[in-house]
């Protein structure tokens, strides 16, 4: 059985791809690097065997950073930008251990490169067949960039430059999100998240025969004391005296100001992100929402629960997920639950501006149909509704 302590979700890519510009390809008929999504569940230590070592800190850093630039869905836009304070952009990172990259020729200057790279005399540049620097179509070993005004190089992965003082910023309308390198690595490295065992079985099999299984998303959330998340909810609960107003305050900002991403709703695949990389992004589905809010909660006395409502298709891993939480929010519209003697309120998090206790839901869902519990920590289990019982994991 493989537990989130030992693989990467999916999701985070960890592994060398062409990013699938139009305007760059591979040469002399190599091979497209290019892989599914649902392909790309690859070890936590998969990267690092692509890089010759240097100090072992600057190392493990430079392998978060290239995962993430490797990784655009996971991160933000402008997040090479913030890194490096260069206008290049990344092109292409090969097994091999090169990185290659690509920037316009009014950008480029010798102190540009100096915050790329570690050693600029190891820099490559590519040029075109008539031997200049740019035009429409520069070579650089197996690769063909077709972007006029641009220029093309490379160099070793482990030269590229890393500052561990870095801060990345995300600007929200309430609040900004700032994650420094050690959070952001102790992220990737699922050390700020509970972890645990990725597939739950429901103990039904499907149409084939085949077990009927769906995400752990408590493995996901993070955990208490995450730093990086305890500055964001301080900065968004701080006119608020009671665990009932935070709450709320916290179901605000998931709601109004992370999109709802109909993409990954609509994927073939559980797509599953850490809430720093649902922050990063700026949206997700009801996974990555819910796995926001609950890691937001984590932060506060909040008590809460996962509640999964499986998809009525026993094919389909397409279900939906929705937090309830403990605390006096009224039941005005019928939303709540009662577990272990506590009154639980749905806080949904995929609907804008929901009010807990008092928000209706337009026969989306009712409490009837949530089927398992679950309360997020280290190795915590997930209950069926019904009969009380855990259920297995995978």
């Amino acid at each position: 059985m493989n537990k989130l302590q030992t693989i990467i979700a999916t999701g985070l890519v960890t592994v060398p791809l062409v990013l699938g510009m139009s305007d760059y390809k591979k040469a002399k008929n190599s091979t497209n690097t290019n892989q599914a999504i649902a392909e790309q569940v690859q070890d936590d230590t998969h990267i690092a065997a692509h890089y010759t070592p240097s100090r072992d800190d600057d190392t493990k850093l430079r392998n978060t950073v290239l995962s993430y630039l490797t990784s655009p869905e996971f991160s933000n836009s402008d997040f090479f930008e913030q890194i490096t304070g260069t206008k290049a952009e990344l092109q292409e990172l090969e097994r091999g251990g090169m990185i290659y990259f690509s920037i316009p020729k009014q950008y480029y200057s010798k102190e540009m490169m100096k915050k790329l790279a570690v050693n600029p005399d190891l820099v490559e540049f590519g040029k075109t067949t008539d031997g200049k620097f740019s035009g429409v179509e520069i070579e650089l070993g197996d690769y063909v960039l077709r972007e006029l005004g641009n220029y093309f190089f490379r160099f070793p992965s482990n030269n590229f430059r890393v500052d561990k003082t870095d801060t990345i910023n995300i600007p929200y309308k309430s609040a900004n999100y700032l994650i420094n390198m050690q959070e952001l690595q102790s992220f990737i490295m699922n050390k700020s998240i509970f972890g645990g065992y990725l597939n739950v079985d429901t103990g039904r099999t499907d149409r084939f025969w085949r077990p009927q299984v769906f995400a752990n998303h408590g493995a996901f959330v993070a955990k208490k004391g995450e730093s990086s998340l305890e500055k964001l909810v301080n900065s968004l609960t701080k006119n608020k005296s009671t665990d009932e107003g935070k709450a709320q305050s916290l179901l605000d900002f998931v709601t109004n100001e992370i999109k709802y991403s109909h993409s990954e709703a609509n994927s073939n695949i559980e797509v599953l992100k850490r809430p720093n990389e649902v922050l990063m992004t700026g949206g997700s589905d009801c996974s990555g929402k819910v796995i926001l809010y609950a890691s937001l909660l984590e932060q506060t006395n909040t008590d809460y629960r996962l509640a999964y409502i499986p998809s009525e298709n026993s094919d389909s891993h397409n279900g939906h997920i929705t937090v309830v939480v403990g605390g006096d929010y009224g039941n005005i519209n019928g939303l709540s639950l009662n577990i272990g003697g506590t009154t639980y309120s749905v806080a949904e998090t995929t609907v804008r501006h929901f009010q807990i206790g008092h928000s209706r839901l337009n026969g989306n869902f009712g409490i009837e149909d949530i089927k398992y519990i679950q309360r997020p920590g280290k190795d915590s289990k997930i209950y069926d509704t019904k009969t009380g019982e855990p259920l297995s994991f995978q």
